[in-house]
Parts: structure tokens; C-alpha cells; sequence
């Protein structure tokens, strides 16, 4: 395994998996930019900004089982990862105003992350997760839409 799979392992098992903060340290630039629907306003900016949303979002949504990697490859140049993982986290607690349903929702994502010496500094997010994106709809559509 290439030091920088091992790295994007580590990012998304421990990090987005579990806001394990030492793994985020460890593996994301202090400049990482992350495109997802975590933050549907825009990418999310530097190292502290991703961690707090994401110890908000496990906090709300904690692991019900580890994250399963599916696949996970390396660019011919060696510059980035493509990693499809399932996650199944409950829904425990608030989250964009919606409060708690306690139902298990798969999260299938597929997210590609550049590396810049040795580090994350870009991590695009492609998702299926259906399920999540209608619960968080009522919030979130406005949000997007720009409707009141």
C-alpha cells in the first residue's frame, strides 16, 4: 500500500469515520479545502473549519459500524485518491435543525483527495446518500436554492 493511500485510509476511517482530531492532524494539510454537502455554502476552508464540522456531524451521526472501504486507488501521477466507502451512522442527535430520528442511514461516498507533501489539501466528495439528503432536505433546500 502507498504511503498516500495509507494516508486517505487513515483520513477517512478515522477522521471522517469516527472525528478521530490526531488523524485529521495527521493526514490533512492546514489549508485542506473539502467540497461536500456538509457544507452546502460552499467548500469547507482550512484544517479547524473541517473539524468542527465534522466532530458536529458524528456527533449527530455517530458510527454505527466502521467505514467500509470498498475501493480505494491511486492517480497514475501519484498525486491523488479515489476512495468508495460505505458508512452506517445513526441519526442521534440534532443536525441543520433537524432533531434526532435514530434511524441508520448508509452513507455510499466515493471521494477523491489530492495530496500536496504527504498531506490531504483538497478532498472532493461524491455521494449517494439518498436517504440523508431527503431527512436534511426541509433545511438544507433553502439553503441551496436560495429560497426562504
Amino acid at each position: 500500500m502507498s504511503s498516500n493511500i495509507a494516508t486517505v485510509r487513515r483520513f477517512v476511517t478515522d477522521f471522517l469515520g469516527r472525528a478521530d482530531l490526531a488523524a485529521a492532524d495527521a493526514t490533512a494539510h492546514p489549508r485542506i479545502q473539502g467540497i461536500t454537502g456538509l457544507k452546502p455554502m460552499g467548500p469547507i476552508d482550512g484544517i479547524d473549519e473541517y473539524k468542527a464540522i465534522l466532530t458536529a456531524f458524528v456527533a449527530a451521526f455517530p458510527a454505527e459500524s466502521p467505514v467500509e472501504i470498498i475501493d480505494q486507488f491511486e492517480s497514475a501521477d501519484g498525486t491523488r485518491v479515489v476512495t468508495r466507502f460505505h458508512s452506517r451512522q445513526r441519526h442521534a442527535g440534532e443536525f441543520f435543525g433537524v432533531a434526532a430520528t435514530g434511524r441508520v442511514i448508509l452513507f455510499d461516498e466515493t471521494h477523491v483527495a489530492r495530496l500536496q507533501d504527504g498531506l490531504i489539501i483538497e478532498n472532493i466528495v461524491s455521494a449517494t446518500n439518498l436517504e440523508f439528503e431527503m431527512l436534511m432536505a426541509p433545511v438544507l433546500a433553502p439553503m441551496i436554492l436560495g429560497q426562504s
